[in-house]
């Protein structure tokens, strides 16, 4: 009952609202003295009614709306990741990966080549081999 109470409160002010507004416009069509102000009376609080249902309910949709968007969100998100970017992340890393052997591959070929050219050649060759990180001097 607890969460509709605020609702309850948004249904009465707005029919308080409507039909005060209501009554003080059509107020000089009021004629008394013939029944035909029951009518109007009924009209009165009729449209009353269904304002003060029609902004309960939209109100209501809007809560609804504003609270589910982050849990949709992080729904879609979690979905998202279960799904999709893992089999993304896997094709990726494998590809990472085979680039990766392939530059290695060229850097080990290139750095023997150069050092069966110096033993050819008879010259000394002192240059480390790719799977040695360089120095902070760059050498």
């Amino acid at each position: 009952m607890e969460r509709w109470g605020k609702y309850w409160i948004i249904y009465y002010i707005v029919f308080l609202a409507v039909l005060a507004f209501l009554l003080r416009r059509h107020w000089h069509a009021l004629d008394w003295s013939d029944e035909t102000y029951l009518f109007l009376l009924a009209a009165i609080f009729g449209v009353s009614a269904g304002a003060a249902l029609t902004v309960t309910i939209l109100s209501e949709f809007g809560v609804s709306i504003v609270l589910l968007i982050p849990s949709t969100y992080k729904w879609i998100k979690e979905k998202g990741h279960k799904e999709g970017l893992t089999e993304g992340r896997k094709a990726g890393h494998a590809e990472g990966l085979e680039v990766g052997l392939r530059q290695a591959h060229h850097d080990w070929t290139a750095w023997n080549e150069r050092r069966a050219a110096a033993e050819r050649a008879g010259l000394p060759f002192n240059e480390p081999p790719p799977s040695i990180p360089p120095s902070r001097n760059g050498q």
